[in-house]
């Protein structure tokens, strides 16, 4: 069973993306701000992350940076989900390699297709 970690502050999203991904079968982690993201993708080693950006507690660039600092963190994919529509932030995000990059709202069947591609 694949274990996914979502880094939301939404709890409706979190809410959504726990049952939906559960239902699918998957071990699902949450974290509400950057700095439990962080600790979480540390300690729960994800096979794959879904990152907001907008996160209290660090952000969500400053989230993906730390993770991918790691030897673990570097090979997990990780998936932007987001509600921003900033380009230059959007390029920024996509040079530090990660795998989706998707906006808020999203087609869940979008992401979990992604999802098992990715996994």
């Amino acid at each position: 069973m694949s274990k996914i970690l979502i880094v939301d502050d939404d709890p409706d999203i979190l809410k959504l993306l726990r049952f939906k991904l559960s239902q699918e079968g998957y071990k699902v982690v949450v974290a509400v701000d950057a700095y439990t993201g962080i600790q979480s993708a540390h300690r729960e080693k994800p096979d794959l992350i879904i990152l907001d950006i907008m996160l209290p507690a660090g952000g969500g660039y400053h989230t993906l940076k730390s993770i991918r600092l790691t030897p673990q963190g570097s090979q997990t994919p990780i998936v932007i989900l987001t509600g921003m529509r900033d380009p230059e932030l959007q390029q920024k995000i996509q040079a530090e390699g990660v795998e989706a990059y998707l906006q808020k709202p999203v087609d869940y069947n979008v992401l979990s297709e992604t999802i098992k591609r990715l996994l």
